[in-house]
């Protein structure tokens, strides 16, 4: 009986290393506003006990969209790991999305991605599922501020020169305990003004639950072709 239990064990023991793991969190080191140059850091659900290593490439896959790109490990801890997107993504990764390590994603029985009942597909916006996802970026907000730093006023006129001034614009703002309505309202109208001037014609807001780690308050700045 002591033997099959040692034999069951060793069979299962690697088998938690090949299943998927799951995307928790974006982290970002240093202080706010943060550049392009200050890379994400991806947080694992899972680090030592699910067998990755320092260096491990892993595949990002999402659900109803297949593969996105590749993850390298940076840090590995018990519970937990950090990893960081190469090159060679054809986007952002985002919480939920699944990772396995390269050698492990094509082997037959594992568990295909997306099929985890409790991992749903994003709401399309405005209800159109054919809609191609936008172009994106991250803006931060001290706790108190109404107006957007010259940093990020900065970045902001990047985006518009990178892509466009056409095509339609939105400024999420997410719902969030720690800030008045009052507060996200003026946020919204600051970063309006800010689009108007850099020749965006018209800008809507956008509300939701999204979150980012961190003291300070994000807001998203997307367009859409």
């Amino acid at each position: 009986m002591r033997i099959l239990l040692l034999a069951t064990l060793v069979m299962l023991t690697p088998l938690s290393g090949q299943a998927p793991l799951r995307i928790v969190s974006v982290e970002r080191r240093g202080m706010p506003p943060y550049d392009e140059a200050t890379p994400r850091l991806y947080r694992l659900d899972g680090g030592e006990n699910r067998g990755l290593h320092l260096g491990d490439r892993l595949q990002i896959r999402r659900l109803g969209e297949g593969y996105l790109g590749h993850l390298k490990v940076v840090e590995v801890r018990a519970e937990w790991a950090l990893a960081a997107l190469e090159a060679n993504a054809v986007g952002y990764p985002l919480r939920g999305d699944m990772v396995i390590r390269e050698e492990l994603a094509a082997l037959p029985g594992l568990p295909a991605f997306g099929d985890r009942p409790h991992l749903e597909a994003p709401a399309p916006v405005r209800g159109s599922s054919a809609e191609a996802p936008p172009q994106e970026g991250l803006l931060w907000f001290l706790p108190l501020s109404r107006e957007l730093s010259p940093a990020g006023l900065g970045k902001l006129a990047g985006w518009v020169q990178a892509w466009g001034a056409t095509g339609r614009w939105a400024v999420q703002v997410p719902e969030d305990e720690r800030v008045a309505e009052a507060l996200r309202e003026a946020r919204f109208e600051s970063l309006k003004e800010a689009l108007l001037r850099l020749g965006v014609h018209e800008v809507e807001r956008q509300g939701g639950a999204r979150k980012e780690d961190g003291s300070n308050h994000p807001i998203w700045i997307r367009r859409w072709d």
